[in-house]
């Protein structure tokens, strides 16, 4: 037991200092994907999320779903022509959220990852801590209203903020993103709750989007409906599986404001795909 530990510490201790350790050797390679326009698939892994963002011949993925997913979700990235990424952002440190990317990590060499500020202690994130180190991958906590840019849009970060934050929880902690190509807007909540939704709200952010990845799978804690009055998108996307579908009352929210329902249990994977002047969705069923 004091041994699992030690080792466990000084992993964690490579996420704020590094540690010098020989890097594993990635491939140098190219994408092969479209040098123009956007792409954003939500990949269908049942109750688990893992995005992939393709933007002007750059790559992105937010989420890594479970631990035994990360070859699915590898797969998919090397079908759709990506063999490296300049962003991975870590939402938050639940299992279903990174459980498969330090296999990411280790076979596409990355840029930039991102995390959320609030650390964990367990086995997922402990393996994403080592892939980190051994890949030599730069990472940084993610930053209230920071940006950057991928393709010829800007993400910005807006939560988690410090009222989330002070109630502890993993979801709370969750990074949400907002995406600005031209004219066309998304909105990525990880698995953040009505509170966060509130604390945007209060703060005065800018949130409204076209396509919302909707908080939680679906679940009854979050999507409030003030916060879909404001958000006003056309499309919503929900995470989930047949074992445990999104909640009645959340659907009903989103009905309420007419909003087109992507549900990954109903549709499997969900691709939007635009110019920059309008939406094109294609989905697995």
């Amino acid at each position: 037991m004091r041994r699992f530990f030690v080792i466990l510490l000084i992993l964690l201790m490579c996420l704020v200092t590094g540690c010098e350790e020989k890097p594993t050797k990635q491939p140098d390679s190219n994408n092969t994907f479209a040098a123009e326009g956007l792409q954003i698939h939500v990949i269908s892994l049942g109750k688990a999320d893992a995005i992939l963002i393709l933007a002007d011949g750059e790559a992105m993925l937010i989420d890594a779903g479970y631990t035994m997913q990360g070859t699915i979700i590898a797969d998919y990235l090397k079908k759709q022509g990506v063999a490296k990424l300049k962003y991975v952002v870590a939402t938050h440190a639940d299992k279903d959220h990174i459980g498969g990317m330090a296999h990411i990590i280790k076979n596409f060499p990355t840029e930039q990852v991102y995390l959320s500020p609030k650390k964990e202690n367990s086995p997922e994130y402990i393996a994403l801590a080592q892939a980190l180190n051994d890949t030599k991958t730069k990472y940084a906590f993610s930053e209230l209203l920071s940006t950057f840019t991928l393709g010829k849009g800007t993400f910005t970060v807006l939560a988690p903020g410090a009222k989330a934050m002070e109630s502890g929880t993993d979801n709370d902690s969750s990074v949400v993103l907002r995406y600005v190509y031209g004219q066309r807007t998304a909105l990525f909540m990880g698995d953040a709750l009505s509170r966060t939704e509130k604390e945007m709200r209060e703060n005065g952010y800018e949130y409204s989007a076209e396509i919302l990845k909707v908080g939680h799978h679906g679940e009854g804690d979050a999507t409030n409906k003030k916060f879909i009055r404001e958000v006003a998108p056309m499309y919503a996307v929900i995470t989930c599986s047949k074992e445990e579908p999104a909640d009645e009352d959340v659907l009903s929210v989103l009905k309420a404001f007419s909003v087109e329902i992507m549900r990954t249990d109903e549709r499997g994977t969900v691709v939007f795909s635009t110019d920059g002047a309008k939406w094109e969705v294609k989905t697995e069923k």
